[in-house]
């Protein structure tokens, strides 16, 4: 399972895929739906999970602060710190959300994109530079589940 770290509150209804690092003060509540978290997520301290039917895919980092109510993530995204993703709004793969962004209800945003703002709009498609960025987030987070013997 990874890494749940004993000051996080994770609700034992949401699945957690291999390798998911949660840090402190982050707080997963499945009581409104289902929670379902992928493989390689890192969720970082003080975040918040919570809302109807939330995915977050594999390969996902979800920094310091942000909140992810009631949306999806798909795989290899990054969502800056102190981001808000608001009910059923969808982050494509491979996308990027600038800390501080808010994307409101509903929005769809597509694969390899950079979001920024409130509320979030596209900026631009991500390069290679971006996509080794989110690489570079995940890998971060897989080596320090590597050095606590925690890697499933």
């Amino acid at each position: 399972m990874g890494f749940l770290h004993p000051k996080s509150e994770v609700d034992p209804r949401a699945k957690l895929g291999k390798n998911v690092y949660i840090a402190a003060f982050a707080c997963i509540r499945a009581d409104e739906g289902s929670i379902e978290i992928g493989d390689n997520t890192s969720i970082q301290e003080g975040c918040v999970v919570h809302g109807k039917n939330v995915k977050i895919g594999s390969n996902v980092t979800l920094g310091h602060g942000a909140i992810a109510h009631g949306c999806t993530i798909r795989g290899n995204a990054l969502v800056g710190m102190n981001t808000t993703l608001l009910d059923g709004c969808d982050i494509g793969e491979w996308s990027i959300v600038a800390a501080g962004a808010v994307v409101t209800e509903g929005v769809k945003i597509p694969a390899n994109s950079l979001v920024a703002g409130v509320p979030g709009k596209i900026l631009r498609e991500i390069n290679e530079k971006d996509r080794q960025l989110i690489r570079n987030s995940c890998d971060n987070y897989l080596k320090k589940l590597k050095e606590m013997d925690k890697l499933d």
